[in-house]
């Protein structure tokens, strides 16, 4: 039989795809040839798998979830707080907005760098949260 998936090395994982979406968002906003829209759902994915990496280091199997207030309500009451501060429904609106057409207004350039900031804050905090106590 073969060992089961460490956990450790999943949320690792996870965190390493954050960073690259990270990446992607940081280079779309900067970009003035590719619209705004695309860094804002490049930097909602960013955070949602940054969360889904400290859910799984937490050992909680990641809901399959694009909310990331819902998300981080999913962590324990230590890391779940750090949350709080983060404006999470800015960046989870373009989980829908950003991949569909709606009725609300395109994204600009400062939704972008917006998104692009916030995601940036929830990666930091997890990667607070996941050093070593």
């Amino acid at each position: 039989m073969s060992e089961p998936p460490d956990p450790a090395a999943i949320a690792q994982r996870w965190l390493r795809l954050a960073e690259e979406d990270l990446v992607l968002a940081e280079r779309s906003a900067a970009d003035h040839e590719v619209v705004p829209r695309g860094a804002c759902v490049w930097a909602h994915q960013a955070a949602e798998k940054a969360i889904k990496s400290l859910l799984t280091l937490r050992d909680i199997d990641p809901p399959k979830w694009h909310d990331l207030d819902r998300l981080a309500s999913r962590l324990p009451e230590p890391d779940a707080i750090d949350f709080d501060a983060i404006d999470l429904p800015e960046l989870t609106r373009w989980a829908i907005e950003g991949r569909y057409p709606s009725d609300l207004a395109e994204a600009t350039s400062s939704d972008a760098q917006r998104a692009v900031d916030l995601a940036r804050t929830v990666i930091e905090t997890v990667r607070r949260r996941s050093s070593p106590r």
